[in-house]
């Protein structure tokens, strides 16, 4: 199947997210449509038929699990199309859960680019390529021991846009820069409300654009608060608010000093 027969559909709701991978996926030679939602996954789906879907697991009004249950329960045969996790999660027991809910496959945030070349370019066929495989992390790894900024990542964006490198990272950048401080007040306006879901959603809205960007020390931090929040709940959250605006502001000059060196 050549690469402009291939129809993909994005289930994205991170705005960073979204523009990296469609990005990547115009680089590499594929066209998608984008879904922000689950609810507008299966509203797409309904209309047009697609080979494959890059499902983020936590949207809103409809998470990508419970997307893909229906997809797997209602669809006839001929309009399954593969249906692969685009997660933060990098446990096995995570890998699993989606998989069990009928995921052909897991990319895990930061996408690699080889992973997803690979899964692409072999619609019909299950791998089981390694980088497709979540990666493990050191939990007991202490957070300064992560870099504000891991280079590589942005290294990486630019040699894949090729000659519009330059000016795709610094709206990459403007991008995280712009919709951070929106994340924030929401993280903030969620913990002085005891409001426990926001506050994960935002944590976990924040993580994946952090990582999108190579911020690892930003990335660490909101997963962590994140098994703080599910843990002990909302309460002890307040005292951190000033560390997740320390780490934005250390991570935006990190990218500033960055740009201006390309």
């Amino acid at each position: 199947m050549a690469s402009s027969d291939l129809r993909i559909l994005l289930a994205e709701d991170n705005e960073v997210n979204q523009h990296l991978l469609l990005r990547i996926l115009a680089r590499i030679g594929y066209d998608a449509v984008l879904a922000k939602t689950g609810i507008q996954v299966l509203n797409k789906m309904d209309r047009e038929d697609f080979d494959i879907i890059l499902m983020d697991i936590q949207m809103p009004e409809m998470d990508g699990l419970t997307a893909t249950k229906l997809i797997r329960a209602h669809y006839a045969p001929e309009k399954q199309p593969r249906i692969i996790a685009l997660t933060a999660e990098s446990s096995t027991e995570g890998r699993e859960k989606f998989l069990s809910a009928g995921m052909d496959d897991v990319l895990t945030k930061p996408v690699q680019i080889d992973a997803l070349v690979n899964i692409l370019a072999n619609l019909s066929v299950q791998t089981d390529d390694a980088d497709g495989a979540p990666r493990d992390q050191n939990k007991s790894t202490s957070l300064n021991d992560y870099p504000i900024l891991d280079e590589s990542v942005m290294n990486d964006f630019l040699t894949l846009m090729g000659d519009d490198g330059k000016e795709s990272a610094k709206h990459l950048v403007e991008l995280f820069k712009s919709g951070t401080p929106g994340l924030i007040e929401q993280i903030e306006s969620a913990s002085d409300k005891k409001n426990k879901d926001d506050l994960l959603r935002a944590l976990h809205t924040l993580k994946g654009s952090s990582s999108q960007v190579g911020g690892r020390r930003m990335e660490q931090f909101c997963a962590r608060l994140e098994v703080l929040v599910k843990q002990s709940g909302v309460e002890p959250f307040a005292t951190f608010i000033s560390g997740i605006k320390q780490e934005f502001f250390e991570l935006r000059l990190a990218l500033d000093d960055f740009l201006v060196k390309e």
